[in-house]
């Protein structure tokens, strides 16, 4: 029996990966506004609490993600701050707070 010694991910796939998964937040967000106005009162509030869902969950893997890129790859780091800080300001968390405090 033979084993295969697994490759490990890189820096470049890891930090594509998260702005990946930044990008379907944004999408995820936008497109929950979008689509849910054109629907039916209860479509349009199934579809916004969807894509609110999902947007919040691809933002918190793409920090998540982030973070253990800092820590794992140190000469990338620029790269994953950026991951980082574009996470936390397209989170729908702190939006949706912000939203909630002023009006």
């Amino acid at each position: 029996m033979e084993i295969k010694a697994h490759r490990g991910l890189t820096g470049s796939q890891l930090y594509w990966v998260g702005l990946g998964c930044l990008g379907l937040a944004v999408a995820a967000f936008a497109g929950s506004f979008a689509m849910g106005n054109s629907l039916d009162p209860q479509g349009a509030v199934f579809v916004l609490v969807i894509g609110l869902v999902i947007s919040i969950i691809a933002s918190i893997i793409a920090a998540v993600l982030s973070i253990a890129g800092l820590v794992a790859f140190p000469l990338l780091r620029g790269r994953f701050i950026i991951v980082l800080v574009l996470s936390l300001v397209f989170s729908p968390l702190l939006w949706l707070g912000l939203m909630a405090t002023v009006l």
